[in-house]
This record gives C-alpha cells, sequence and structure tokens, in this order.
C-alpha cells in the first residue's frame, strides 16, 4: 500500500547487502547459541512470588484505599520495604533506600487523614491536591532527589549527593507520594545492561541469568519483583521502553515538553532535549494516566486532554514486523506472535482492518539514532566519566579493566572509544536529518488523534548477562522512537514458553499520550498486563 508520500515497499537488496545480512544471521545465530550453552550451568534463580495483598494493587487503588482509611499508609510503607529487603539479594535494584524518611512521612500522611473530616470541604480539596497520599514510589538514579545520591552510575560521584529535588521529584511529593529508595542504573546511564561498579549489576526477576535492561534497569526489576509499585525512568534511546519489555511492566515515553527534565543528569543539549523523556514505569496501566497527571504541568494535562474520555471504537491500526539491518538482530518468532496476538485483537474487539506498513525510512533507524545525538556543546563521555575533571584515557582504562582494576565497566570504556569518532559526513548527516524529520512529519500526518502503530519491543526476549556487548545495536527497536521524537507506551502481553515477558510498543501522534494509555489499558484488560512471577 501507499499513504502519502510513504512508500510500503523495501529497496532492491544488492548482492554485497544481502552477503552482509547471511553473515549477520551466521554471527548472532552463534553468539546466541553461546549464550544459551552458558546458560545451561547456572540455574535459572526467579525471585519469590508475594502473597501480601497489598503489593497486588495500583498506586491508583492503593492511594483510594489509604483516604478511605481502609489500609494506612505505614502498612503499605512497610510491606514494600519488607518486600525489598526480601528480593534485592537477587535483583541487585537499590542503590540507596530511603526507609527512614519514608516512614516518617508515612506516619505524616496518616495524620493527616486523621485530623480531617472525611466529608468536609478539606477531605475534598486534599484529594484534588494530593491524589498519592501515602503511596511509596522510587526513583531512577540520574534524577535528582534532595539528600539521597545521584551517582548515575559513576564511580567518581559515588558521595554526590542532591542538594534539591528535579521537578518531577518535587511534584510527586506535592502530590503525597513517598519516596522509598533510588535504584540502579548503567554507568552515566549510556547502555541498556544496567551494571557499574559502585553498586554492581541489576538482574531480571524472572531469571537472574538475564539482564534487567537499561538504563532504568533498577526501577523495572524493582517494580515487577513488587519492590515498588511505580516510579520513575527516564528514556533517550528505550531506556524506560526496554527495562518495562525485560520485566514485563508497562512503560511511557511521554510527548516532548510534557514532562521536565530539569533536575536529571546527564543533562543534554540541542536535538537531544527532544530525544530525551522522563516517565512513568508501573505494573498496572491505570497508573500511567495518574501519574502523567502529577508529572506533567497543568497546560501540558490541557494540551494532551487526559481528562478526555477516549472512544477506542473509532482507533485506526496500523503495524510493522520489525527492522530490516544486518546490524540488528532478525526478528524472533516470540516477538512476532506478539506483535500478531495485539494486532488480532485490535481487528476482533473493534471490526477494523489493521493496515501493515513497511516504510523504508524506518529501516534507517540507526544512522536517525546516532545522527541526532550529534548535537554539539554536549559533554563528551570521556569527559562525563572522569565528572568533568578530565578527560579518560581509554586505551589505560582497557588494560585496567582486563587487570580488574578499572572504576568503570567495558560497555562504559567501548563507548568512549568510539564516540569521538566521526560516523557521517556533514553533507551526510544534513540528508539523514532530512529523512528523519520526514518521517516525523509523515507519521505525524498518519496516525493523527486516533490511530496507533504496533511495533515489536525488542527484536529478541531478554538477553543473558553481557549479551549486549556483542548485540549492541539491537537498541534499534526502541532507539528510532526517540530519534523520531515520538510518544510511546511498552505494553506488556504476558510471558512466552519459557515463562520470560512478552510484549509490544504503541507509538502514536505527538500529544497522543491520553490515546495511548487508553490502549495500554485495553492490552491488559485483553492479556492481563504484567504477570506475577512463577517459584521455580
Amino acid at each position: 500500500m501507499t499513504y502519502g508520500n510513504i512508500r510500503s515497499s523495501p529497496p532492491e537488496m544488492s548482492i554485497f547487502r544481502a552477503l552482509l545480512f547471511l553473515f549477520s544471521m551466521l554471527y548472532f545465530t552463534v553468539i546466541n547459541f553461546i549464550w544459551r550453552l552458558l546458560s545451561v550451568f547456572i540455574k535459572r534463580r526467579v525471585v519469590p512470588k508475594t502473597e501480601d495483598r497489598l503489593l497486588l494493587m495500583s498506586a491508583t487503588k492503593a492511594a483510594k484505599m489509604i483516604r478511605e482509611r481502609k489500609i494506612t499508609s505505614i502498612e503499605l510503607i512497610e510491606a514494600y520495604i519488607n518486600r525489598i529487603e526480601e528480593v534485592n539479594g537477587a535483583i541487585n535494584a537499590i542503590a540507596e533506600d530511603n526507609f527512614t524518611d519514608a516512614r516518617q512521612r508515612a506516619h505524616e500522611a496518616d495524620a493527616i487523614l486523621e485530623s480531617i473530616e472525611r466529608e468536609g470541604e478539606e477531605y475534598t480539596k486534599l484529594i484534588a491536591a494530593k491524589p498519592l497520599l501515602g503511596v511509596p514510589f522510587t526513583v531512577k538514579d540520574c534524577i535528582e532527589a534532595a539528600g539521597l545520591k545521584c551517582t548515575i552510575g559513576l564511580a567518581t560521584r559515588r558521595d554526590v549527593k542532591a542538594v534539591e529535588d528535579a521537578t518531577v521529584i518535587r511534584r510527586m511529593k506535592n502530590a503525597g507520594a513517598i519516596l522509598l529508595a533510588v535504584t540502579n542504573v548503567p554507568e552515566v546511564c549510556m547502555w541498556w545492561e544496567s551494571s557499574n561498579t559502585i553498586y554492581g549489576r541489576v538482574s531480571n526477576p524472572y531469571d537472574a541469568r538475564r539482564t534487567a535492561g537499561g538504563s532504568s534497569g533498577g526501577e523495572g526489576a524493582l517494580i515487577s519483583a513488587c519492590g515498588s509499585v511505580t516510579g520513575l525512568g527516564s528514556d533517550i534511546g528505550g531506556s524506560i521502553r526496554m527495562p518495562s519489555f525485560f520485566n514485563g511492566v508497562f512503560g511511557l515515553k511521554p510527548t516532548p515538553g510534557v514532562v521536565p527534565l530539569s533536575g536529571h543528569h546527564p543533562q543534554v543539549e540541542g536535538y537531544m532535549t527532544e530525544m530525551l523523556r522522563i516517565g512513568p514505569i508501573c505494573r498496572y496501566a491505570e497508573d500511567l494516566e495518574l501519574l502523567l497527571k502529577v508529572l506533567a504541568a497543568d497546560d501540558s494535562i490541557n494540551l494532551l486532554q487526559l481528562d478526555k474520555p477516549v472512544n477506542l471504537h473509532s482507533i485506526r491500526v496500523f503495524y510493522m514486523s520489525g527492522l530490516k539491518t544486518p546490524f540488528v538482530e532478525a526478528l524472533s518468532s516470540e516477538c512476532h506472535n506478539a506483535l500478531k496476538m495485539a494486532v488480532e485483537h485490535f481487528e476482533r474487539k473493534y471490526d477494523l482492518c489493521a493496515i501493515r506498513l513497511d516504510l523504508p525510512f524506518v529501516h534507517k533507524a540507526l544512522d536517525f539514532y546516532f545522527a541526532s545525538m550529534e548535537v554539539p556543546g554536549v559533554t563528551p563521555l570521556v569527559h562525563a566519566m572522569t565528572e568533568l575533571d578530565s578527560d579518560v584515557d581509554c586505551a589505560f582504562e582497557l588494560a585496567k579493566f582486563v587487570l580488574g582494576l578499572s572504576s568503570h565497566t567495558l560497555a562504559a570504556i567501548t563507548m568512549a572509544v568510539f564516540e569521538n569518532r566521526a560516523l557521517f559526513r556533514e553533507e551526510r548527516k544534513r540528508t539523514i536529518i532530512a529523512q528523519r524529520d520526514r518521517l516525523h512529519r509523515e507519521l505525524s500526518e498518519l496516525l493523527q488523534a486516533n490511530g496507533i502503530l504496533l511495533f515489536p519491543s525488542f527484536p529478541t526476549l531478554v538477553p543473558f548477562h553481557n549479551q549486549p556487548l556483542l548485540t549492541p545495536f539491537n537498541f534499534a527497536y526502541t532507539g528510532l522512537w526517540n530519534a523520531l521524537a515520538l510518544p510511546v507506551v511498552q505494553c506488556p502481553l504476558g510471558l512466552s514458553r519459557h515463562s520470560l515477558p512478552i510484549g509490544v510498543q504503541v507509538i502514536g501522534a505527538p500529544a497522543s499520550d491520553r490515546l495511548l494509555i487508553a490502549v495500554a489499558r485495553d492490552l491488559e484488560q485483553a492479556f492481563g498486563g504484567w504477570k506475577p512471577l512463577i517459584d521455580r
């Protein structure tokens, strides 16, 4: 099909490109075989399932029950603290806890509710002003929370504490939410496996042999393991959506400009401010709307029309079956089937015909992403790795790493080595940026207010630890949508036959966040959303 200027047929493949795809297939087959073989010698470890009803309710429901005094905030806080102490040894998601302050805030929340009449005007005002009163949340270790460490996984920032709250933290606290802990990230938050030399590596709650993703890996793992009900992540290449997919929870990358970035590290400039988003991660889809309302300013709430009902019976559904590039793994059967499940659900429930797209520019995902990240004025990674003290000597650090003496991770050192190598000549970069902007316009016009694009979350199920080092460009499935600056919600669709999360990304036009949240709730109702862990 053809829609506007969007061509649906891929360009012809040259002999060289065909050989490149053949080599790619052989390469990824060998990598997967090696990691699967190595995993045979390591016992699969799954965090224990919880039966505590306090841990199995949404933030929205928990807030309501606290307001109605059916439960107390301190009961909820203690339940989550106990759960963190139970599971963190297996997943290593916590960078720093805030338990003492959280208990005090919980007692204060309960005291406020005890001091006012439930049917009075003061109570009504309290509900409007503090919709999350008494409910815990966690935050990624790159968003400033006053009095707590903000290391961004850098050994040189091991003792750095935030002086004030980031805007999003302040808004959560003003809404009555209680900060429970800061969660683990990769070094400088620039890798999709969460590991650093301060706190170590985050593991997946469904299988500790596998990654929790990054860079919001600590958030994804902790929320999935019922150690937190909701949290804040950030996303410049999939850092909310990959951990959400790998850990079977919901994650929203909002429309640019809706949620403020102040207090986030590393800081960004230029077009990267369109790519980087702070957004919610949660187990239950209904919390996405509440959290977005809290995080967004009033004018953004009006722009998104978050209080306006969504009629999904008028929805238009498009889908794509992944990327065609030799640098990224081919779409696995499990991820293809997950996409198919979502497509068939909408066709069956809403009596529509989903339209398959194959947009040539989409397959330029890596070009779009790396060209978009080449922004003048941004602190180089080699400088950021030393906390702006000097440039890190990559060759020396690599030698130290081999000897087990480096304070940096192999992923960070490797990225620093290639960072200053210009990928594109200026003329080529201008062409790529023009193509990127054209695709953004055409998708925005195609989707408009009632269209969604279903896209695979990732080419494979959650990888094993360290596997990303040899499959680094698989992030293109998420990074593409940062380059295009479009809102995306990651939705879980249950578990595979191997009891690992499956899911789908849902992409919308700018300011379509309300539609995306409605779709997330619809998919949760159809497929069950987050699935409780199964003990092994």
